[in-house]
């Protein structure tokens, strides 16, 4: 067994403050979860949709174990293999790099051990594998790419980032080629690795492009995927393909195995517009370096179930059963708009190596396992049955369903905690809350419980991607279990207008005056939080727009609008309200300093980086083990969910960025004028556009910036104080 560095197992952990004391929030992957009374291996994984394979030797043990890439959020995902099983094993994930778009596991150096390849701008980065027994080390040794001699220059192996090359033994002579199509065309580079050629060492990468239209096809990309075959470029040529006679590539991936045994490598190529793989059969000359597709299967494997898959299939050849026979995985090579509930489909291979046979297993391999709810999971925690433990709730953006005008459904789950209040365990006893997907409302359901109307029992409003909110009463007698009317009505404020803040509502009801009602917070697409006040009372709601900018909370970075703020209030033991507000870059901001401070800014503490669990974190606090701190599940991206015990700890030994300089840009978006609220009125200011130019600069009088003159579009602002220089993103519209 590895073992693992401090550095290893602080990553394994985040911190926040917490009444004055640290607060160590420890991932727990052992919380029992059934769907239809059947435990789940792994549901805390957080989601599968968009997911390449490979095969590494994790933990010394000399037996093949799964790694697993998704390219939403370009999260690394570890399996041990156990017998007949995976277990997901997360503590190995913070020893492999930061990788983004596509990564192949191949050992180019001849140790054993599998190495890196990945993306980098424009071509393929390569990490070495310098493992030892006691630990797993992988050290990039390219500068910063993989080169080739090509065109009578050298310069870098292109591969784009949406696509997905084929990394093998192209020639048979033991070391790695690659097969890519190149900046522009619908055909296929080979270059070709002159190590073993030139007589290096096995850790040597010398390529060569061999031939700039290998297999002597062309994939059309119009209307169909069916290629044309025995097209007229000619052999071993670099040049004879004109830019001008090459259509613009979109994307493609790559796989070479051979299919029928003749020692001459074949490809599966899957394609951005398509739902199939189209496999391409070569003939058996040249020993694959001039030879030529001569027979195309358009629906593989026709023989047995073929590969539908929408959209943009990719096909990985790794043996995960360990018979020493590789078997085919596809999952789709795009993480939007694609299918993302059953979007891992094995097929075992009852042939051989040579000639595999495939055999379909099942459309969600792993993923079966897994707390599954497409694109974007948003957890909420809440007792809905009064039996003292808090319950859950899932909704998501959707599931994909390619015959929606929208391309997703979108409901809520309930998940009833049957375990006490001291050891948690979950049992899915509903799919569709309310039957709220035929409502006729728009993505991305969100909801949030109170008793709205003082009836005594527990009503939602639900966000939505329209960014409006709808109340759905429930009309049950009984406080134990939840039925909801089947007609939603839009919140309205106080001017009788539908309450809509734009896109992607993330509501939550709370008394944050402290007045005996609910009052309503709602999160935004634009990384803002909204503040309506109810100036009604605890049995007949009405909604004031306070603020559009509340607490001077923001979520969006320098480089976007899109925040995609969830907010989450409770009052501590203290009785002092705390906020913590997810957002679509993945981190969970924590806020104080917010009672009898409505109108002010909010004193922004830790940021808790939650391990890189990826893009929209979604989270639902709550006490779930008896011990008085909070839990934390939290939902990203990949529309799963990952389950986080408290605990009290001792400050971390990395530094926590403390924001104590409280100031407020409005309006934002703004047109002709800026306000700023800051604690110094005699500041400098500068403003610039995203690429760093000065657009306008001077001192601050009288709170306010004339900017007439400054086109549309998105600024940084900077104001230089005697505490430092703190800058904020604003937009002119």
């Amino acid at each position: 067994m590895l073992k693992f560095s401090i550095l290893s197992v602080l990553v394994y952990f985040f911190t926040l403050k917490y009444h004055g004391q640290y607060i160590d929030f420890n991932r727990v992957d052992s919380i029992p979860v059934k769907h239809n009374s059947i435990l789940l291996q792994h549901p805390w994984v957080g989601g599968l949709n968009a997911v390449q394979f490979s095969t590494i030797d994790l933990n010394n043990d000399n037996i093949e174990d799964l790694f697993l890439f998704d390219r939403t959020g370009d999260k690394v995902l570890t399996f041990i293999k156990n017998g007949s099983n995976y277990v997901y094993a997360p503590e190995y994930e913070s020893h492999f790099p930061q990788l983004q778009s596509w990564v192949l596991l191949r050992d180019y150096n001849c140790d054993g051990k599998k190495d890196i390849f990945s993306y980098v701008s424009g071509g393929i980065g390569l990490w070495v594998n310098n493992s030892t027994n006691d630990s797993l080390i992988f050290e990039k040794i390219t500068t910063p790419y993989i080169y080739s001699s090509q065109y009578n220059s050298t310069t870098n192996l292109f591969v784009s980032k949406v696509d997905i090359p084929d990394i093998n033994d192209i020639d048979g002579d033991g070391d790695l080629d690659v097969l890519t199509f190149g900046v522009l065309g619908s055909r296929i580079e080979y270059h070709k690795n002159l190590r073993a050629e030139m007589g290096y060492h096995c850790d040597s990468l010398i390529y060569e492009l061999k031939n700039s239209c290998w297999g002597h096809f062309l994939e059309t990309g119009t209307n169909t995927n069916t290629c044309i075959l025995l097209d007229t470029c000619s052999a071993n040529s670099n040049v004879d393909v004109p830019e001008k006679d090459q259509l613009k590539h979109a994307g493609s991936t790559i796989l070479s195995l051979d299919l029928n045994n003749d020692n001459v490598r074949d490809i599966l190529l899957g394609d951005v517009s398509f739902h199939n793989i189209v496999a391409l059969t070569n003939d058996n000359s040249g020993i694959n370096m001039n030879t030529s597709m001569v027979a195309q299967d358009t629906a593989y494997p026709s023989y047995n179930t073929p590969i539908d898959l929408a959209i943009f299939p990719a096909t990985f050849y790794e043996d995960v059963d360990n018979d020493n026979i590789k078997d085919l995985i596809v999952s789709p090579n795009i993480q939007d708009d694609s299918e993302n509930t059953n979007s891992v489909w094995l097929y075992k291979n009852i042939g051989t190596n040579n000639q595999p046979n495939f055999s379909f297993i099942e459309s969600n391999f792993i993923q079966k396992e897994v707390i599954e709810y497409g694109r974007s999971a948003y957890p909420v925690l809440f007792d809905y049955n009064n039996d003292g433990v808090l319950d859950l709730f899932v909704s998501s953006f959707g599931k994909f369903d390619a015959n929606l005008p929208h391309l997703y459904a979108s409901k809520i789950a309930l998940y009833e905690n049957i375990g006490t209040s001291a050891s948690p365990s979950f049992n899915l006893i509903d799919d569709d809350l309310g039957n709220f997907s035929a409502l006729g409302l728009e993505r991305a359901l969100y909801p949030t419980f109170a008793d709205i109307d003082g009836d005594t029992d527990i009503d939602v409003f639900l966000g939505n991607y329209d960014g409006k909110i709808n109340f759905i009463e429930n009309t049950s007698n009984n406080p134990n279990t939840m039925t909801f009317s089947n007609t939603p009505f839009a919140v309205l404020d106080d001017n009788n207008a539908a309450i809509d803040v734009g896109a992607s509502s993330k509501p939550f009801l709370y008394d944050i005056d402290s007045d005996g009602d609910y009052d309503l917070i709602i999160g935004e697409e634009r990384g803002n939080l909204n503040y309506y006040e109810n100036v009604g009372d605890a049995s007949s709601h009405s909604y004031r727009l306070q603020s559009e900018t509340f607490g001077g909370v923001e979520t969006s970075e320098w480089w976007t609008t899109i925040g995609n703020s969830i907010p989450y209030l409770y009052r501590d033991t203290n009785n002092k309200t705390i906020l913590f507000v997810g957002s679509e870059r993945g981190d969970v901001f924590h806020y104080d300093s917010i009672d009898n401070n409505l109108n002010g800014n909010f004193n922004g503490l830790d940021t808790i980086k939650t391990i890189n669990r990826g893009p929209n974190a979604a989270p639902a606090f709550g006490q779930l083990n008896n011990d008085s701190h909070l839990d934390l599940i939290i939902g990203n991206e990949r529309g799963g969910l990952s389950f986080y015990y408290g605990k009290t700890g001792s400050a971390p030994t990395t530094s926590i960025k403390e924001f104590t300089f409280n100031w407020t840009v409005y309006p934002n978006p703004f047109k002709n004028e800026i306000f700023i609220k800051a604690p110094y009125t005699n500041a400098t200011y500068i403003i610039t556009d995203i690429s760093g130019k000065e657009i306008l600069s001077g001192i601050l009088n009288n709170n306010s910036i004339s900017t007439g003159n400054i086109s549309k579009g998105i600024y940084l602002i900077t104001l230089m104080t005697p505490q430092g220089q703190y800058t904020k993103k604003v937009i002119k519209h």
